[in-house]
This record gives structure tokens, C-alpha cells and sequence, in this order.
């Protein structure tokens, strides 16, 4: 345990946010040796010179979080979460995102030990640890070390390194219920409880078992209950986020819809525009007759859940030993599922949407016979067309495009397992500390689908002419037989490690001891990603993934390690450390880290450090064969034939074009390095101020250039024009076939800023205790260059590149106000994001508006309070979004998301949220 005067007088305050801390530790309590996230060596002072935030168990239970990702989105230097609660975007995961570098550079650690990635993974994709795996009712406290990459844990951490610590000797009992609920009740409710159990106590009966388990419930919360993707009058000439595949649905041909004309008595088979998920749209071009063309185009943020449902639950032992007073022996298991459903808008159909033929460049055909009873001969006749215009080629079909709204909306139903086990001994060894521990872990991800589409039976059935495009069919059997349904990927990720280290003094200097750490590290990482319905690996899911290849491929890595702690002279304190890490892929390298720690007085401390990094690319990015999807968002392409711009056909305009992902087996690793500078202030008992400089820069970044942003940057059409493949004969000619966005070393990346943290607590003679805080990054600049040897190009304040590179606020903020007096505790907090800006063509592509738009900033206020005045029972009432403010709104989702009209990955989309928690515990 910690244990220093000075950082529990700042620390320990009752706290109304679990937001990341950091305060001096210039006195300490005890001699008792502590370890800390980023060093090796066992020292008696917890404050070293790297930046370390800590997250106690108090702060967790005051903040009502009620998940890690919750919990990590009040650290400011992690920005724009990969949320498992955000539709469309992954496979319900979520992962932690330091300094905005992406999940794969930040590390995430149960106890100072690897868990396995997720075994779902993508050329270019996050291939990193599900957060839902980290027990949560274990957890004793969160140490983020805020320095890139470590010597100590693996020089992967580019972003930095976040642990998870678990409760030891605990030898108590404690049961939680908690429910939460919006208040304008329309979904997104939580309902949870957590048990933990401690018995033995370490010291008197040589052992403690310490069992955990926590159940989460929430469920969904439907964006048309909220309309956030409505608030489009922000941005001149913009209108709601809409797709040309509607329902009803559009004669390619003429681009009309049937329904859109109730004044020409269609006929009862042919649906209206309906105004809750759809636009109708009159265009200025005309049918033979004069009569202005009219379709409905679909809101497809409007059918779909801004929150899915979700059912998450852990299972945590821990057994240690006490051998002797020198030595212990103990073992970890854990058990972590999460459970989600993910809701999506219908299959969208057209040629555009189908499986294309990777050679030819040609879209498979979605033709009703013109002989259907669904087709509109009688209102083609009154709109001046002839059979000689809806059949020139006499054929007897013609081309629709349509959703499959008769099915429902698209399921994606993810099931994430981890088990992990850990058997390890610790003590005191002539002289040194050493812990070493073998680590088995697995993560298995399974994925199915409910009310997607197949290509060729769909193909087939609409033949028949017994599916009505344009309204509702009098039989569902054709629709039916074209569902593509059930288990479609079933994936493992295995860790096997081992691990041993041991510190000890070596002599007395100047200032102390002097101290040497070494370390040893083995681990081997297997991937085996398997698609187990052939049609889904090979993209014949309409408006799924595109192709889905199996990806089986492995690696081992093993690295020594060594820090040495120097305090050469009263005050000061150098340390270095240095890993050396091979890979059985990408050869060998060493990276050093050197930190120099400056205590002039005790009120005072200066810090530096300096590292480098060292990151492979993931399996994926090597292994995988090619992949064919989709870009996030849509897009206009301006390059399309003017005839097609002007009729503002789907296959050119608000459509997500296909991109290709290929691996590389010539990738090279990419490096970092990162330095830090920073003060720790603490003029008097109780108040504190840190400020810490951080700079971060890559070579050989592996990244993509992804379709969204070529699309989006006329800078990058122009740079990349030659990765536009373009169909060249048929019906299609002129159009996107694809665009390839390969993987690759792209060049340099940099970003850095400051983080800030002034916290003060103030007796109030009878009236109690008053704390105070703000914790905030501000980043100075976040800018990449986007090929070998280009122009930077600047994202901070921006909503990034629209695919790899996500929204950088400029700053964000958590800051808390608390009063507590007696059994009563009172808690104000305060979350703060700058907002950004959307480019023009940005906007365009999203929302159709024709200027760049300036993103609200967000700043929520959550109010709780606590009563302990029963035995044993804790009390807790709070209410997020105090102001039931609404999110601000964005053209351009987050990730990828579904979801229009904010971005999830920074803000939760519900507006006021009660909650009540009651807490037992019992000897």
C-alpha cells in the first residue's frame, strides 16, 4: 500500500469524480517499501521522476462509475475512448486511448502483468486489451503512468501505461446494489451489483483469499427518442444525415420512388415517405413529362440504438501465501464476459452495395422483374416514361435500390470472454525483492448476426418478383429466404508469459541508497481470428464488414531489463533504465530511459525523463490477407461522371465507397521518443500543484491512409489520386470501384502539451471539510505527416482525418468540488472538452452543409452525495448531466459510428441520469 503523509493530505480528500490525480509524496508514514507503476525497484518514496496518476477505490465508488471505460474517460490524458457503447464501431470493446496515439500504443496491465488482446483484429485495426476483462470490484486502485513507453512493462507503451491494481489482504466483506436511470426516462438504465469477500488475515493466519464478482446490466436507448442527428441548423444549407438506399426504395434508372408521388395515386403497394426516418427529396431535374423527380432518402441515424444493450459480469480470486516472513507464494484467476447487442439501421441494397468482382470492377445487379405486381408501370406511364425507357434492353428487369427494412434492423450480437491465470511467488531473497509470475491468458470473441442479407438468395428472391421494393410485400417468404443469419466468427488471442524481477540496494551515496533493478520477460502471443460462414469471410454479407479472411498467425518476444536508482547527491536522484527486447518477426532493439528527480526543499520538486519505444506492427497488419470494407462515413466523390453528379446519383454522392486494407510483410517496426518536464509544488499542508511538459514523436508511424480521409482532403485526393480505382465499362462506368488503403509506414508523428493537477483541502472548523481540484492535458500540437517526407499536417482542435486520425481537443478538464461533515458527503464535478472544428468537406460529406463548423465545447456537471450514518451501509444518490444538457452536436461521427450527430467516443449521449447506490459491509 501507499503510505505517505503528504499524498494522503492531498489525495484522500472525499472525492466527488474518479479523475486522474497526482499530488507530491514529500513525507512519508511508514518504511515500508512500495512499489510503483514504471519502476522496477522497490523504494521508500512513492513519488519518482515520471508522471504517475493514481485512482484510489474511494474515489472509484464516489465517481459512480460504474465501468473502466467510464472511469478512464475523467483522465484527460486519455482522449476519445474506443467505447463498446458506440454502434458500428468494433465488436463491443472497449480499449483505452492515450494522448490520442490509438489503443495499440497504450498498455494495459491487471497487477503489473499482460492480459490477452481481443482475438478480433483487422489490417490497421485496435488489437488490444477489452477493457470489460479488468475485474471492477477488485480493483484496489489505478496507477497511469503518463510517460510513452516504459523500459520496465514493454516498450510498446508508446501513449503510456495503464494498471490496474487489485485489493491485497483484504479481510473484509462488502455487497453493492446500484441502479441508474435517465430522467426523462426513455432508456439507457443500468442496474448492477458487486460482492467482494477477503478471509485470512496475511500477517496472523499466513494467508488471504480475496473473491470478487460484479454484474452490470444497461440497456438500449433509441436514437429516435433523442433526435441529437436533428439539430442540423447549426450549419447553413446542412439537412439531416441521410443514405439514397431508403425504404421505400428508388428505381435506379429513373431515380425516383413510387411512394414519393401519393398525388398521382401510385397505389396501395406503394409507401409514402415516412417523415420519421425519411427526407423526401424533390431534385431539379425532371421526368419526360416535366414533373420534378422526387425520392425519399433514408435518416438511417433514426432506426438505429445510440446505446446498445449490454450485460457484463467478472469473477476475480486471488490466494496468497505467506510462506515465511521473507516469502510468498500466491495465484490470480479471472473471469471477465461481456455481452452486447448491437442495433444498426437496415441492410442498405444497391450495386454499389454488393460483393464486386475485385477484377473486373463490376457490382453484381439488383433487378426486379418489370413484370412484378410491385412494379409502378402505371405511374412510370402517368410520368411520361414507356416500356422503351424502363426496359431498353428488353430484358424485363430494372435496377432498385432499397433497405431491407421488412427484416428489421441489422443485430450484431458480440459475446467477449477473458480468462486469465496467474501463478507467481514474491519476497525477499539475500538481500533482493524479487516477484516473478507465469501468466496463461485467453480472450475469445464470438460474433453473430441477426436480419442481415445474403447476395446471391437476395438476388434470386428479388427475381421472383415476389419482394416489393417500394412498400410492403404481401408475403415475407422471398424476404426470408434471403436472411443471412447466426454464428459468423468465432476468434481466440493466447499470452503465455513468464516474467521475474529483483531490486535490491547496492550503497549508500550522497543522497541514499543507491538501488539496481534486472528484470526478465518472456511471452508468446497467438492469434487465431476465424470467420466460420464461408459467405461471411468472403463478403457476401450485404452491408456487413466486406471480406472477413481468417487471420492465424503468432510471435514470441523476449526481453532483459535493468534500472538503477542513483541519488548522487542530497536532493537529487538520477535514474536509468534499459530494456532489451527480440522478436521472432522483427528482430532485436534497446531502448534506454533515463529520469532525473530534483527535491530542493520539502515543499518543492523538479522531474524530467527521456525514453524511446519500440512498437511491431500487430499479426493483422503482417498476416491477413486483404480485406475488402467500407468507408466509416459518407462521401461524396466529385470525380464521378457530371451526369450522375448533377442527378445526384448514390453510386457518387452520401455513399460509403469500398475500400481495399492489404498487409504488409515489409512493414518495419516504428520508434518512438518521448520526453517529460514537470514540477511538483506543495506550499503548505494540504495544497498541491503538478505541471508536467510531455512530448511524444514516432518514425515509421504504421498507419493507413484511409479512404474517408482521401475522400474528405483534397490535399490527400490529389496526393493519393492514383489508389482510386475506377469502374471503366457498363452500366457502372466512371464510378468508385475502390480505393486501396494499405498499411504502411507513413512517416512521423509528434504531439505534446502539459498536464495540470491543483488540488486544496481546507478544514472548515465545525462545518466540516471542503476539497477542490481541476486535473487537466493541454495539447500543444498533435500533427503527422501522411507519407514518406510530406508536409505536416496539423489535427489539434480539429475533427481529425475522418478514419485513422480522430477529433484532438485542444483541452479537457476534470475538476471536482466536495464538502464532507460527518457522516454527510456533498460532490460537485465538472467534465470539460474543448470543441473542434469540421471541415468544410467534412460537413459536405456528412451532412451536405457547404461550411466548416466549429463543435460546441462540452462541459457536464455531475452532483452526488453520500450518507454513512447507518452501521456498516454507505448511501449514494448523484446525478449526472446536472444541467441535462445535450451533447454537442457534430456532423461527423466518432470512429466510424453509426450514431450521427455527436460524438460517442467523447460524450455519452444521455441527457440528465440519476443513480443510487447502497453499499454493505460485514466482517
Amino acid at each position: 500500500m501507499l503510505k505517505q503523509k503528504r499524498l494522503c493530505t492531498a489525495l484522500a480528500c472525499v472525492y466527488a469524480g474518479g479523475m486522474s490525480l497526482m499530488a507530491p509524496a514529500l513525507a512519508q508514514e511508514s518504511l515500508e517499501r512500495v512499489s510503483v507503476t514504471g519502476s522496477s525497484i522497490k523504494r521508500l518514496d512513492s513519488e519518482t521522476a515520471l508522471p504517475v496518476s493514481v485512482i484510489t477505490r474511494e474515489q472509484i465508488d464516489k465517481s459512480g462509475a460504474t465501468s473502466v471505460e467510464d472511469l478512464l474517460r475523467r483522465v484527460s490524458a486519455s482522449a476519445a475512448a474506443f467505447s463498446d457503447a458506440t454502434q458500428g464501431v468494433g465488436y463491443a470493446t472497449s480499449n483505452a486511448n492515450m494522448r490520442g496515439l490509438g489503443a495499440n500504443s497504450t498498455l494495459v496491465l491487471l497487477n503489473g502483468r499482460r492480459l490477452a488482446n481481443h482475438p478480433f483484429g483487422s489490417i490497421g485495426g485496435n488489437v488490444s486489451v477489452d477493457l470489460n476483462s479488468i475485474p471492477f470490484a477488485a480493483i484496489e486502485r489505478v496507477e497511469v503512468l503518463r510517460d510513452g513507453a516504459s523500459a520496465v512493462y514493454g516498450t510498446d507503451a508508446v501513449g503510456g501505461v495503464i494498471n490496474f491494481i487489485t485489493r491485497r489482504d483484504y479481510k473484509r466483506g462488502e455487497v453493492s446494489l446500484r441502479y441508474g436511470t435517465t430522467s426523462a426516462n426513455i432508456g439507457g438504465s443500468e442496474k448492477g451489483a458487486s460482492l467482494s469477500l477477503g478471509l485470512g488475515d496475511y500477517n496472523s493466519d499466513k494467508f488471504n483469499l480475496l473473491v470478487t464478482a460484479n454484474l452490470q446490466k444497461n440497456t438500449r436507448l433509441r436514437a429516435v427518442d433523442q433526435k441529437l442527428y436533428n439539430r442540423f441548423d447549426e450549419i447553413a444549407d446542412a439537412g439531416a444525415p441521410t443514405s439514397g438506399r431508403s425504404f421505400p426504395g428508388r428505381l435506379v434508372d429513373f431515380n425516383i420512388t413510387p411512394g414519393a408521388y401519393p398525388e398521382l395515386n401510385p397505389g396501395a403497394a406503394f409507401s409514402a415517405c415516412d417523415p420519421e426516418s425519411t427526407v423526401l427529396q424533390t431534385l431539379a431535374a425532371t421526368t419526360p413529362n416535366g414533373t420534378a423527380k422526387k425520392r425519399c432518402r433514408f435518416i438511417y441515424a433514426a432506426v438505429l440504438d445510440n446505446l446498445p444493450d449490454q450485460d457484463k459480469g467478472d469473477l476475480f480470486g486471488r490466494l496468497s501465501f505467506k510462506i515465511d516472513q521473507n516469502h510468498e507464494v500466491f495465484a490470480e484467476a479471472s473471469y471477465a464476459r461481456a455481452h452486447g447487442i448491437g442495433r444498426i439501421a437496415p441492410v442498405p441494397i444497391d450495386s454499389t452495395a454488393g460483393h464486386f468482382d475485385r477484377k473486373t470492377g463490376e457490382y453484381p445487379s439488383f433487378k426486379m422483374p418489370t413484370s412484378s405486381p410491385y412494379f409502378p408501370r402505371d405511374l412510370l406511364t402517368k410520368l411520361g416514361y414507356t416500356a422503351a425507357t424502363w426496359d431498353p434492353d428488353g430484358d424485363g428487369f430494372t435496377e432498385v435500390a432499397l433497405r431491407a427494412v421488412p427484416l428489421g434492423n441489422r443485430i450484431n450480437d458480440n459475446t467477449n470472454e477473458q480468462t486469465r491465470l496467474v501463478l507467481g511467488a514474491r519476497g525477499m531473497l539475500s538481500g533482493w525483492d524479487y516477484d516473478s509470475g507465469l501468466t496463461l491468458s485467453q480472450a475469445k470473441g464470438s460474433l453473430s448476426y441477426e436480419n442481415y442479407v445474403h447476395e446471391g438468395r437476395f438476388i434470386t428472391a428479388l427475381a421472383t418478383g415476389n419482394i416489393n421494393p417500394f412498400g410492403a410485400s404481401t408475403d415475407m417468404a422471398a424476404w426470408n429466404s434471403a436472411r443471412m443469419e447466426g454464428a459468423m466468427r468465432r476468434s481466440k488471442a493466447r499470452t503465455f508469459g513468464f516474467d521475474a524481477k529483483a531490486s535490491r540496494d547496492l550503497f549508500e551515496m550522497a543522497g541514499g541508497a543507491a538501488a539496481l533493478a534486472v528484470g526478465l520477460d518472456l511471452r508468446h502471443e497467438k492469434a487465431d481470428d476465424q470467420p466460420v460462414n464461408p459467405d461471411y469471410a468472403a463478403g457476401l454479407h450485404v452491408g456487413g464488414e466486406g471480406t472477413v479472411p481468417a487471420t492465424a498467425a503468432s510471435r514470441s518476444i523476449s526481453a532483459v531489463f535493468t534500472e538503477m536508482s542513483l541519488p548522487f547527491a542530497k536532493g537529487w536522484e538520477g535514474t536509468l533504465a534499459a530494456r532489451f527486447d527480440k522478436y521472432s518477426d522483427f528482430g532485436s532493439t534497446f531502448n534506454p530511459r533515463v529520469a532525473l528527480r530534483f527535491q530542493p526543499s520539502k515543499e518543492v520538486m523538479f522531474r524530467g525523463s527521456f525514453g524511446t519505444g519500440f512498437r511491431a506492427p500487430t499479426l493483422w497488419d503482417v498476416h491477413s490477407p486483404a480485406a475488402f470494407t467500407n468507408t466509416a462515413n459518407p462521401a461524396t466523390d466529385k470525380n464521378c461522371p457530371a451526369a450522375m453528379l448533377a442527378d445526384e446519383d448514390p453510386r457518387c454522392v452520401d455513399n460509403q465507397f469500398n475500400v481495399l486494407n492489404t498487409a504488409s510483410a515489409n512493414l518495419k517496426a516504428e520508434r518512438s521518443r518521448q520526453y517529460t518536464l514537470g514540477m511538483v509544488f506543495e506550499p503548505s499542508k494540504g495544497l498541491s500543484a503538478t505541471v508536467d511538459y510531455w512530448a511524444i514523436s514516432k518514425t515509421d508511424q504504421i498507419s493507413q491512409i484511409g479512404g474517408d480521409a482521401i475522400l474528405s482532403n483534397d490535399y490527400l485526393l490529389n496526393l493519393y489520386a492514383s489508389r482510386v480505382h475506377r469502374i471503366t465499362t457498363g452500366a457502372n462506368a466512371g464510378i468508385i470501384s475502390y480505393i486501396d488503403t494499405p498499411i504502411e509506414n507513413l512517416g512521423k508523428l509528434k504531439t505534446s502539451g502539459l498536464d495540470v493537477d491543483l488540488r486544496g483541502s481546507w478544514k472548515l472548523a465545525d462545518m466540516g471539510m471542503f476539497n477542490a481540484g481541476i486535473t487537466g492535458t493541454y495539447v500543444a500540437q498533435w500533427k503527422r505527416q501522411v507519407g514518406k517526407d510530406t508536409p505536416y499536417i496539423s489535427y489539434v482542435g480539429t475533427a481529425g482525418d475522418g478514419a485513422v486520425v480522430q477529433p484532438v481537443p485542444r483541452w479537457q478538464h476534470t475538476a471536482f468540488f466536495e464538502w464532507q461533515m460527518g457522516n454527510w458527503a456533498l460532490g460537485l464535478e465538472n467534465i470539460y472538452i474543448k470543441g473542434w472544428t469540421e471541415s468544410a468537406k467534412q460537413v459536405y460529406n456528412n451532412v451536405g452543409g457547404s461550411s466548416a463548423h466549429d463543435v460546441k465545447d462540452s462541459s457536464r456537471w455531475n452532483l452526488s452525495t453520500s450518507y454513512k450514518g447507518f452501521k456498516d451501509l454507505t448511501l449514494r444518490l448523484g446525478i449526472r448531466n446536472l444541467g441535462d444538457s445535450e451533447p454537442p452536436y457534430t456532423a461527423v461521427p466518432s470512429y466510424g459510428s453509426h450514431a450521427a450527430g455527436y460524438a460517442g467516443s467523447f460524450v455519452d449521449p444521455r441527457g440528465r441520469f440519476w443513480y443510487l447506490s447502497a453499499g454493505y459491509q460485514f466482517k
